[in-house]
């Protein structure tokens, strides 16, 4: 079996961490890879910290498959990360190019949110201020130009959007 790639995308506040947190117990046969990020990781991630001098020093040193600047971090995505079988990565939508130029099967959910939902969810996590949250909010977005495209909503109860988004990925991990 070769790789089959499927990327997590979507607005910050939209819960991508939080149902790829909820799928690890149901689905050992799937590695989840784990990002390195300039940002001590918060209640909900598992990614790897790294300093911004060490993470600028992997980056020129050809570590990273794919990597950005996002919200006054850097995110990068090892190449060694990456196994054969089925991989689930959280990745900026601007990015899923990288793993389309390198891989036959990629699969993208776009994980949305309605727009009330994102707000208080943004409020709850504390990381912004009032006028950040409401320049998130108002951000527009170009369209996603991907191969796979998935839309998934995640503005249901946590319970019912976290069983939904399980059927989502026991479907695509059997194709």
């Amino acid at each position: 079996m070769d790789e089959k790639i499927i990327l997590i995308v979507g607005n910050s506040g939209s819960g991508k961490d939080t149902l790829l947190k909820a799928l690890k117990n149901d689905f050992n046969n799937i590695n989840f890879v784990r990002r390195y990020i300039t940002r001590k990781p918060d209640k909900n991630e598992n990614n790897y910290f790294l300093e911004t001098s060490a993470f600028t020093i992997l980056q020129t040193q050809g570590f990273f498959i794919s990597s950005w600047y996002a919200h006054g971090n850097s995110y990068g995505i090892s190449k060694a990360s990456i196994k054969t079988g089925v991989n689930i990565i959280s990745i900026s939508r601007s990015k899923i190019e990288d793993f389309e130029s390198n891989y036959k099967n990629v699969i993208t959910i776009n994980i949305t949110v309605k727009k009330e939902v994102l707000r208080k969810r943004l409020e709850n996590r504390a990381r912004e201020s009032k006028e950040e949250i409401e320049n998130r909010l108002n951000r527009t977005y170009p369209k996603l130009n991907c191969k796979n495209l998935i839309n998934f909503d995640n503005s249901l109860s946590l319970e019912l959007s976290i069983e939904k988004f399980k059927e989502l990925i026991k479907s695509l991990s059997e194709i």
